[in-house]
């Protein structure tokens, strides 16, 4: 069960608060609950506020008109969505579900913008924030745009690594239609580049454990 307080200091862009400031966010939160696979908001909506993941998962994702989707992120725990549209005012620029049963609490729009305006070292935090958002979807346009379904199948493999690069193996908790979505593919593509990886014998793959065979050269593929 999540903590019935929220923690700011396990949430990255609020970390700059004072606990006097903390106080009075957290009295004005909400703990939301979410079953597997419910839609927490869609894109296009204008949101109430900043969402933040305290149990479960959140699959951050848009879909065009054709019903094509392409997967932003997975959200874990202590990571949020909305906080440009704290901002700006807009619309959500993406939807948002459960997978597995989570829960998020929801920090108001109106005073977590009162209170960035009003403290200098909340803003400085949410400006690094910020840039770290642009960063990932730069990384996602580079991805999409001038690689190979395989070198970006090789790329996301990586990146699990990255968070336990003590192993030489990674386990998802996606699914091979999530990953696929993640890097603008299908899920037979996916799977036929998960193939491809084995028999250039860079990795070896029993999905969702994949062992890394030769991070090196897997690198250099990724690459491109």
């Amino acid at each position: 069960m999540p903590n019935t307080v929220l923690n700011f200091q396990s949430i990255s862009f609020l970390t700059g608060l004072s606990p006097a400031l903390g106080k009075e966010l957290a009295s004005m939160s909400e703990l939301r609950h979410f079953e597997d696979g419910q839609r927490v908001f869609l894109q296009g909506e204008h949101i109430p506020g900043v969402f933040v993941v305290a149990t479960g998962s959140l699959k951050v994702f848009r879909k065009d008109g054709r019903g094509h989707i392409q997967v932003l992120d997975f959200l874990r725990p202590g990571q949020c969505v909305g906080e440009v549209q704290v901002f700006d005012k807009g619309p959500i620029a993406s939807s948002a579900e459960a997978r597995g049963d989570s829960s998020c609490w929801l920090i108001p729009a109106e005073p977590l913008s009162r209170i960035a305006h009003s403290t200098p070292e909340v803003a400085e935090v949410l400006i690094q924030h910020f840039a770290a958002k642009v960063r990932h979807l730069v990384d996602l346009v580079d991805a999409l745009s001038l690689h190979s379904v395989p070198e970006r199948v090789a790329q996301v493999i990586l990146e699990a690594h990255e968070k336990h690069p003590e192993h030489r193996f990674v386990e998802f908790h996606e699914t091979q239609e999530d990953l696929a979505q993640c890097i603008g593919a299908s899920r037979e593509a996916f799977s036929r580049a998960l193939r491809l990886l084995s028999d250039l014998e860079l990795i070896h793959t029993t999905f969702p454990v994949i062992r890394i065979t030769d991070a090196e050269k897997l690198k250099r593929y990724a690459k491109g």
